[in-house]
């Protein structure tokens, strides 16, 4: 009986350390403070994807490299749908329109990182990203980033580790749309 418990014991050691590859469904939720004076104006929104891989790094455990945490192909969508939303806010109008003021926003980096080893007690992800607005032969740009850390008591869940991401994701474009340089040069727009 001894022997069986210890099996067991082992068994469920291990198979919590086992954790499958996971593709993130990315939606990113903007934070737009409403200006006193809404702008006014007409842009067309761009995301690029400027990463050399979908994947954001390894969710830990014993069997970490076969366990990439990736992203879905509805990344730049997604992105340039809540870039959009947060511009709206703003009082912009967004059109597909190539004669107006582009605003391009491009994903530099985006990562995952569990310590290393069998055991998960910490979550570190990191997002940049540049904004360029071109409009009329003027240019702004303006480069942002985002860091946040998770203490975990266990590795976390595919919901969590979705939760992570896109808590990552929606700080950095909020960041970027709150650039009060940013706001200044599109109320020229």
């Amino acid at each position: 009986m001894k022997k069986t418990s210890l099996i067991i014991l082992g068994a469920l050691a291990l198979g919590g350390c086992a954790l499958s590859p996971q593709e993130v469904d990315v939606t990113p939720k903007i934070a737009v403070e409403k200006p006193v004076e809404p702008l006014q104006g007409t842009v067309s929104v761009t995301v690029y994807d400027e990463r050399l891989s979908r994947s954001l790094g390894h969710r830990g455990g014993v069997y970490s490299s076969t366990n990439a945490i990736t992203t879905n192909d509805r990344l730049t969508l997604a992105i340039r749908s809540a870039v959009e939303l947060g511009l709206r806010e703003m009082g912009l109008r967004v059109t597909e329109s190539e004669d107006v003021p582009q605003f391009q926003v491009y994903l530099d980096d985006l990562e995952y990182k569990v310590p290393e080893g069998s055991y998960i007690t910490q979550v570190d992800l990191k997002a940049k990203v540049r904004v360029r607005v071109v409009k009329e032969g003027q240019r702004f740009e303006g480069a942002y980033s985002s860091e946040i850390g998770e203490r975990v008591p266990k590795a976390p869940s595919d919901e969590k580790n979705e939760e992570l991401v896109n808590k990552v994701l929606s700080d950095v474009l909020s960041r970027a749309l709150d650039d009060p340089r940013l706001k200044s040069f599109l109320k020229q727009a």
